[in-house]
C-alpha cells in the first residue's frame, strides 16, 4: 500500500504544473550491480523541490536527486552524492532508494 502511495506521488512529479526550477537532462544511466546502461531523460531537483512535489518530507532539504520515470509507476529516484555540481559529462555518482549505485552522465553517445 505505501509503495503505490509512493510511486503514484511520483508520478504526479512527471505530470504537475512546473512552479519549480528543476533540470530536464538526456542522460546515460549505468547500473553499478551489472554495468547495464540506459539512455534516459532524468528530471534533477533539490530535495526542497522534490519534496514539495511529493507533499513529504522524505528527502534531504539540500540534497540533489535523479528521478528517472522508465514506464508508467515507475521511476528510480537516485540522491546524488554530491549537492553541488549535479550531473556532467564526466560523470556523477549516487544511490537509489534502494542502495543501489549509480552513475549518471550527460554524455549519452557511448551509451549502450
Amino acid at each position: 500500500m505505501m509503495r503505490s502511495i509512493f510511486i503514484l506521488l511520483l508520478v504526479s512529479i512527471a505530470y504537475s504544473s512546473n512552479s519549480f526550477a528543476y533540470e530536464v537532462l538526456d542522460i546515460c544511466a549505468t547500473y553499478s550491480n551489472t554495468n547495464k546502461k540506459y539512455k534516459v531523460e532524468a528530471k534533477v531537483f533539490t530535495g526542497i523541490e522534490l519534496n514539495g512535489k511529493t507533499n513529504s518530507f522524505n528527502y534531504q532539504p539540500y540534497s540533489k536527486y535523479a528521478v528517472i520515470f522508465w514506464a508508467e509507476g515507475q521511476a528510480s529516484v537516485i540522491e546524488l552524492d554530491y549537492a553541488f555540481g549535479g550531473i556532467n559529462q564526466f560523470g556523477s555518482y549516487g544511490k537509489d532508494q534502494q542502495g543501489h549505485r549509480w552513475e549518471l552522465s550527460t554524455t549519452t553517445t557511448f551509451c549502450y
